[in-house]
């Protein structure tokens, strides 16, 4: 396979200032390991006479070297340069100033268009320079309201919410955006190419729950059936493709993303907790209980890196179709697709998430104990002391063990934040005993993160910046965004923290002068995030689920179910626990040791263990000693309510 004749340059300080001293404009590829269209340009397609490649091209490639300085950014590595110069889609070709604002971009171009246009660019530069200036100027009046602060962060607490009054609308808008989109001949949304949209399906499955409106059910049933035994699933090696190119589900591309399967499994664990124990639907919880145990297969034999100290999963596999449409004897004769074995910490983190749930829902504690060891990698490899997350790590063996972690330099992105948070929430949750490792509970280490979101990521205007301060940011990375489904991630985090985070008074952990608040302001907090997209969220349309999800926990009371148990009783507690579906729920396991505080706070009678109480706000169940009487109690406690 012919190589990239450009002479590409990392996105640095150094590739900026020869552009300032040579006056040449910037030519940015944005692209990733799994991008088939970023290998196409890179390098072309065997036997077709269009797409020859761009960047093996010698005289392109020539041409760009002379005048241009080229900057090759990984999508995956860096997201905050794609969540601020993506021209829609991968892979990304644009043209900057020296100081990194868009002159003109797109996403794939030919060989024949790239010619043209790098002349027309080149002679824009150079010839237009006022016009350039004065674009610039525009859209920076544009986008004053993202534009860098001092750091100065005014507190958010006790500002006035008004999420409540929104919240019925935001949940209505976009269920129904959701079900007017709906195809009902072959699932999905939409009648063109179709994408997992995993939190789409999570918000009707919340609705179900509410209404019962068996319509809902449907939709998730007939979506989930066909992703799951279509052309979008890999019915040979298992695992979901990247996206549907076709209204039926049957031509993929063939990429395969740790993040779908983050986002998309926990989904179905929930419709198969769903559908299971009632007759009409049982059919329908075996078979997507058949394609989740494949997916987990499939994650923890291809993707797993699990050695040398280390437990965590790939990023993605490459795309490539002519590989996948091969039986499996056909298969064993070629080399698989490239495996992108960098450890990603929000990716991982929403695995670590989709395992605990696995390990309950399935009744299989290998997936719990498999969460367990990647999240004490990530908290070994990615926290750090001033609560940031790094972003990724690459892993080289042949660097040898002192030197083989290299961690990268971006840190404190928003999405790591919460993701990781919330990972070590779950653990918690779990059990003190277990969650204790390093010398701090996963409980505390969930507090340092948020903690370092309160610290350094709080905009003044509401919400939180993807990204921490950094006056010498290069180009547009300059400009702090507020992602409203990042923002919405971190909700759920304090959500949940503020329903457990009485624990904090008890435990004599909140300090004058801490970034963390007290308890209560957590979920006020929370409500003050959402609070912020009340507006914004309209822009999204069915895309706008993972706000409207949190938006709805945000202003209902969850169900929890505190356990006190250790060991093997409180895993067959915790299963039954999860033996139906809530969109809001709590289950949490007391160490009689480590939590005795809080259980003798809250007037649990534990003279015979195990016992759990079934709590909604004040009011908790009779004690339950046995699982069986537990799991009936989850389900009654989780049905849904008859439509209206």
């Amino acid at each position: 396979m012919a190589q990239s004749l450009v002479n590409w340059r990392d996105w640095s300080e150094a590739a900026f200032a020869d552009a300032k001293q040579q006056d040449k404009p910037v030519l940015l590829s944005i692209g990733a390991v799994w991008c088939h269209w970023c290998h196409v340009m890179d390098r072309g397609v065997p036997g077709d006479s269009t797409h020859t490649g761009v960047y093996t091209d010698a005289a392109i490639s020539t041409y760009i070297n002379e005048h241009f300085v080229p900057i090759k950014v990984d999508n995956d590595q860096r997201p905050d340069i794609n969540a601020r110069y993506n021209m829609g889609g991968w892979p990304t070709t644009s043209f900057l100033t020296p100081d990194g604002d868009v002159i003109y971009g797109g996403t794939y171009f030919a060989p024949s268009q790239m010619r043209g246009l790098l002349q027309q660019v080149l002679s824009y530069w150079r010839n237009s320079r006022d016009e350039i200036e004065q674009q610039v100027a525009e859209r920076g009046e544009a986008t004053d309201d993202r534009r860098p602060t001092t750091g100065e962060q005014p507190s958010v607490v006790g500002r006035p919410s008004s999420l409540p009054e929104f919240a019925p609308e935001i949940i209505s808008t976009v269920s129904n955006s959701l079900i007017r989109n709906y195809d009902r001949r072959n699932g999905g949304l939409g009648g063109g190419q179709k994408f997992p949209m995993s939190d789409a399906w999570e918000l009707l499955l919340a609705v179900y729950h509410q209404t019962g409106d068996e319509r809902l059910l449907e939709m998730v049933s007939q979506t989930f059936l066909a992703m799951g035994t279509k052309g979008m699933y890999d019915l040979v090696a298992g695992g979901f493709f990247r996206y549907s190119t076709t209204p039926e589900w049957t031509v993929p591309h063939f990429e395969k993303m740790l993040e779908d399967h983050g986002r998309l499994l926990p989904v179905y664990l929930h419709a198969i907790q769903t559908a299971r124990g009632k007759a009409h639907t049982q059919p329908l919880a075996e078979k997507l209980e058949q394609i989740v145990r494949s997916a987990l297969n499939y994650l923890t034999t291809t993707l797993l890196y699990d050695k040398l100290g280390m437990a965590y999963f790939a990023g993605s596999q490459d795309a490539d179709e002519d590989y996948y449409v091969l039986s499996q004897s056909e298969r064993a004769e070629l080399q698989a697709p490239f495996i992108d074995w960098r450890l990603y910490a929000d990716w991982n983190s929403l695995m670590v998430s989709t395992l605990f749930l696995a390990a309950d829902v399935l009744a299989d504690p290998r997936y719990a104990a498999l969460a367990e060891r990647v999240l004490n990698t990530l908290v070994r490899l990615c926290i750090n002391e001033d609560g940031s997350v790094t972003h990724s790590i690459t892993v080289d063996e042949s660097a040898g063990l002192q030197a083989m972690v290299k961690p990268s330099p971006l840190k404190g992105q928003l999405g790591d934040q919460a993701a990781l948070a919330k990972a070590c929430i779950e653990q918690q949750l779990r059990g003190e005993t277990e969650a204790r490792l390093y010398g701090q509970s996963r409980l505390a280490l969930a507090e340092l993160l948020v903690g370092y979101v309160l610290g350094e990521l709080t905009a003044p205007e509401g919400g939180f910046y993807d990204s921490p301060l950094n006056p010498e940011a290069l180009g547009m990375l300059k400009v702090r965004l507020r992602p409203i489904f990042d923002n919405a991630a971190m909700a759920d985090v304090l959500l949940v923290l503020g329903k457990i985070g009485e624990m904090a008074d008890v435990r004599g952990q909140t300090s004058e002068g801490s970034n963390l608040q007290p308890a209560t302001n957590y979920q006020q907090l929370a409500s003050q995030t959402l609070a912020t997209f009340t507006t914004e969220y309209t822009r999204y349309g069915e895309h706008g689920s993972p706000y409207a999800l949190a938006a709805l926990r945000a202003t209902s009371e969850p169900t929890e179910v505190m356990i006190v148990a250790t060991g093997q009783d409180a895993a067959a507690f915790v299963q039954a626990a999860h033996a139906s579906y809530s969109p809001w729920r709590i289950v949490r396991v007391l160490d009689p040791k480590h939590d005795a505080a809080l259980i003798q706070a809250r007037g649990y009678p534990v003279d015979t263990l195990p016992v759990a109480f079934v709590c909604k706000g004040t009011a908790c169940s009779a004690p339950v000693y046995e699982a069986a009487q537990l799991a009936d109690s989850s389900r009654s406690s989780s049905s849904t309510n008859p439509p209206a």
